[in-house]
């Protein structure tokens, strides 16, 4: 893992409460915090989606903790997460000028940052790679002994690779 440190920001949460990179990480319980950054707008985001709330269902809990961070809205983020895979991991709101995104160097969305617990820092990938989400997956698995369950389906349409 990368010796970078997740930088101190600021988000928010859809009620409007503020929260910083440290209390997110320390919410995670002793899990790494896959943070995913996104816009609702975005075609690669919404081809994501499915396969995170997978990763989500699968992993959540018990070996990452998965927040959407929303370059968006909060209301248009809330009905992102019920149209497209109605998201049960959490959600918090980077809004115009994307301070948060700016923070962690997201270039594009989807762009997804590991942080682990003690807040080393990790830029996974930005727009959907079928096998470096596997590959994340099987890693999560493996940190915590577990069986590593595939994300996408054998035969499944998703492309191989889109940019972001």
């Amino acid at each position: 893992m990368s010796s970078a440190r997740a930088p101190e920001v600021t988000f928010r949460a859809p009620d409007g409460r503020e929260t910083t990179t440290s209390q997110a990480v320390a919410e995670s319980n002793g899990l790494p915090l896959l943070l995913v950054f996104f816009k609702v707008s975005c075609p690669t985001c919404k081809l994501m989606w499915p396969y995170l709330q997978k990763l989500h269902e699968t992993y959540g809990g018990k070996a990452v903790r998965v927040v959407g961070v929303a370059q968006d809205g909060a209301e248009a983020a809330r009905a992102f997460y019920g149209e497209f895979g109605g998201a049960a991991f959490d959600l918090l709101v980077d809004p115009p000028p994307y301070p948060a995104s700016n923070a962690f160097d997201v270039d594009s969305v989807p762009h997804l940052a590991l942080a682990a617990p003690d807040g080393a820092l990790e830029n996974l990938f930005e727009g959907w790679s079928r096998n470096a989400f596997e590959a994340l997956g099987a890693r999560l698995a493996e940190s915590k002994g577990m069986a590593p369950a595939p994300l996408v389906p054998s035969g499944d349409p998703a492309p191989a690779f889109k940019p972001g």
